[in-house]
């Protein structure tokens, strides 16, 4: 018998979102008629709703019985949001969380069906032929979504004029009809940018249409200018909400003793936190002690923001919709208002401060023998630097070693333990890729002077080290009781890339197996790869083959840590799952002590040194779980999503910023490294400075060049000259579009390195 409904008020437009909500509500099925009078349609919107259900059915999301239409679950036919980051680079995200959670879905440009970023609409969804993720078609634009562009005003006559946009998600020219309150034509120069929201879509020959809703500034080159269009091309959150602002000034900016009450003391206990020079936020400190029986009894002690951030604030809501900050060269945004993140939450040198330690003893074969996770109220002594420890370590410098001598032994033992840890994550198969990092230097006027490779010595592996085995001491409790939790996960790479990957190790002489592929075997690789003039290449390669590491709520091990359960526990003030955790911990923890069971606590058995990614276990008897399953995977999802969002940005602010260091430099002649090849030209990195362009195929004048998939290379078809990834070619800077990030090289004749191909 069919579920009774009552009349909802009536929509003033056909909305498919309410009829699909509709028919969700009622499994038995609806006719059209019900579905015309429980939604309250009027007779035109009846005749539509017929095309609609129909276009439904044949979607495969309707089944049909009858007159009655019902809703079908299926894998094939989802209903979601599109996400379009760049031109060529567009995803559905589906509504059903556990669709979201079997990895992304990609659509090809010519299957969107006019939908852009943030429409809903209905796919079908198959298997990619080329690759290991699932590709989409759009059926059915379900509902505009509110769609922004930056861009760039023109004037047209009088008050006429069209925005240039610079968002390749949207590359059109947009007519201005409207402007929000406060703006005018007027009060636009030629070349502002600004913020329109588009009113009317690009269909049918039509051009598109906007409402100006923001001025960001003059042009693009006032400074700060590439970073504040691509937060806005990103949709990054940035500015905090009145009532967060106000949630945040209401904390007490100290620790006071009723909030010590039930903490372990250990403001005695010698702690450093070591960041980098630029550093203002401090979410994790570093205890150690060297016992008699020769194991480290270490600590890890983590900012308590989840006791500041508490679930269902708008502080909270605030940190969830930006899941992770952001960090531009000399501007981040964070997570959290600086009251907290720089503030009461950031574990500053001589104050007292709430934090969740994990308190490791750690054998010589890098083992945790046994650990307690505990609410813990500390004190750093120093505020380091991974400069000046590095300094310390080497005995670099005088002054640093005498200021610093009584930590001297800390960090001595510091130092072993990082080694220790080191080699048992290589006995492991743990993948370590040592791949540069770069960074921009700045004239004394702000300009960006030149790229440089950042530095990466053994204080940073301290640290890095020492935060994996925290984390993956946290996510073994955490699997062991079997409540709900967030994990990191790092899947299997997938036989296609795997197969493709090999292929190109075989074409420079290295054996990498397709089938039953290990970390081991990555790590094996990149040991052979060490010093040879093809090991960036390669390794960069060896990169791509892998998948995203991502967020879920089930475990599944972590492939390139080579670990079987991971998590991350370590970073609260700027990651959203980190504060997921600690909540989870805090719940665990005083649910332990309510039941009489002592301090959360454990061997090395779970601390995830020795479990089996995948294996359900049921909770613990006694503990609750404090999230829902469900309710932690779509935040899991969310997490990873803007995660993607904050990199995407991340990386074009530096592109943006290559581009306009190269722009100065046209006619110039560089060394570089050809670091990708395809059919329409192959890449180039330039050596020392990290940037990249393109010499394009209809740049090589000399022959007609034929690419082979296979071995990466370009051939000519007369004279057979070769251009191969991993070749050193001299080039010359040709072309450079500040706006789309975009350098065009061409090879300088005579200096490239050539090939004959054998017939």
């Amino acid at each position: 018998m069919k579920k009774k409904y009552q009349k909802r008020e009536a929509e003033t437009t056909l909305d498919a979102d309410a009829i699909i909500a509709a028919l969700r509500e009622f499994p038995d099925g609806l006719s059209v008629h019900a579905v015309a009078d429980y939604l309250q349609l009027n007779r035109p919107q009846q005749k539509n709703l017929t095309w609609l259900l129909n276009r439904l059915q044949g979607t495969g999301l309707l089944g049909r019985s009858g007159n009655d239409y019902r809703w079908v679950d299926s894998n094939r036919a989802l209903v979601g949001t599109i996400r379009q980051r760049r031109r060529k680079n567009i995803s559905f995200v589906p509504d059903d969380p556990t669709e979201a959670a079997r990895g992304r879905i990609r659509i090809a440009p010519e299957e969107v069906a006019g939908a852009f970023d943030g429409d809903r609409v209905v796919v079908s969804v198959f298997r990619s032929r080329t690759s290991e993720d699932r590709e989409a078609k759009v059926e059915l634009l379900v509902k505009r979504g509110t769609l922004k562009i930056v861009g760039r005003y023109q004037r047209a006559f009088r008050n006429d004029g069209w925005v240039e946009s610079l968002d390749e998600k949207f590359a059109y020219e947009v007519d201005v009809e409207d402007f929000a309150e406060g703006l005018h034509a007027d009060q636009l120069s030629e070349g502002a940018i600004v913020v329109i929201e588009i009113t009317r879509y690009p269909i049918a020959g039509t051009d598109p249409a906007g409402r100006i809703v923001q001025y960001l500034g003059s042009s693009s080159v006032e400074p700060g200018m590439d970073i504040e269009i691509v937060i806005h091309k990103h949709d990054l959150p940035h500015l905090f909400p009145p009532e967060v602002l106000a949630e945040a000034a209401a904390v007490s900016p100290e620790v006071t003793e009723a909030q010590r009450t039930g903490r372990v003391d250990l403001r005695e206990v010698p702690t450093v936190t070591i960041d980098g020079e630029t550093a203002r936020d401090f979410d994790d400190a570093i205890s150690l002690k060297k016992l008699e029986t020769g194991n480290f009894q270490l600590g890890v002690h983590i900012a308590d923001v989840s006791y500041y951030v508490r679930q269902g604030t708008a502080l909270d809501a605030e940190a969830r919709l930006r899941g992770t900050s952001v960090y531009f060269p000399e501007r981040a945004i964070p997570m959290l208002p600086e009251r907290l993140s720089n503030g009461i939450c950031s574990l500053n040198p001589q104050v007292d401060r709430l934090a969740m330690s994990a308190l490791l003893e750690v054998d010589q074969q890098g083992k945790v023998v046994a650990y307690q996770l505990r609410e813990t109220v500390i004190r750093s002594n120093e505020r380091m630097t991974y400069t000046n420890v590095n300094k310390l370590l080497a005995q670099a410098d005088a002054e640093l070693t005498e200021r610093y001598a009584e930590l001297h032994e800390l960090f001595r033992a510091m130092e072993e333990l990082a080694r220790i840890l080191i080699k048992m994550r290589e006995r492991r198969g743990a993948i370590d890729f040592n791949l540069p990092e770069a960074v921009f230097a700045f004239d004394d006027e702000g300009r960006i002077a030149g790229v440089i490779k950042a530095e990466r010595n053994i204080a940073h592996r301290i640290i890095e080290e020492f935060m994996l085995l925290a984390n993956e001491t946290v996510a073994g409790h955490l699997e062991q009781l079997g409540v709900p939790s967030i994990y990191r996960i790092h899947e299997e790479p997938g036989p296609q890339r795997v197969l493709e990957f090999a292929e190109l190790a075989r074409a420079y002489g290295y054996r990498f197996p397709v089938e039953g592929v290990s970390s081991h075997d990555y790590q094996r690789l990149s040991h052979q790869l060490a010093g040879k003039p093809e090991e960036r290449v390669l390794a960069y390669a060896m990169l791509r083959s892998l998948q995203r590491a991502r967020y879920t709520a089930f475990n599944a091990g972590h492939f390139g840590l080579a670990a079987p359960v991971y998590t991350h526990f370590t970073s609260p003030i700027r990651r959203y799952p980190d504060l997921l955790v600690h909540r989870v911990l805090r719940a665990i923890l005083h649910q332990s002590l309510q039941l009489g069971e002592g301090p959360v606590s454990g061997n090395s058995r779970s601390a995830g040194q020795a479990e089996t990614p995948g294996k359900k276990r049921k909770p613990k008897s006694g503990i609750k779980a404090p999230i829902p399953a469900a309710g932690l995977e779509l935040m899991a999802e969310e997490s990873s999503e803007r995660e993607r969002a904050a990199a995407a940005a991340e990386r074009e602010v530096d592109e943006w910023r290559k581009a306009v260091l190269m722009a100065g430099r046209l006619g110039e002649e560089f060394d570089g490294l050809i670091v990708n090849v395809r059919e329409f030209g192959f890449f180039v990195e330039l050596e020392g400075i990290f940037i990249e362009g393109l010499v394009a195929v209809a740049s090589l004048y000399d022959d007609y060049y034929e690419f082979n998939a296979r071995t990466h290379t370009l051939t000519g078809r007369l004279q057979r000259r070769m251009f191969r990834l991993g070749d050193r070619v001299r080039v010359r800077v040709d072309r450079v579009n500040v706006d789309r990030h975009l350098v065009d090289f061409s090879v300088v004749t005579g200096t490239t390195t050539e090939r004959k191909r054998k017939k």
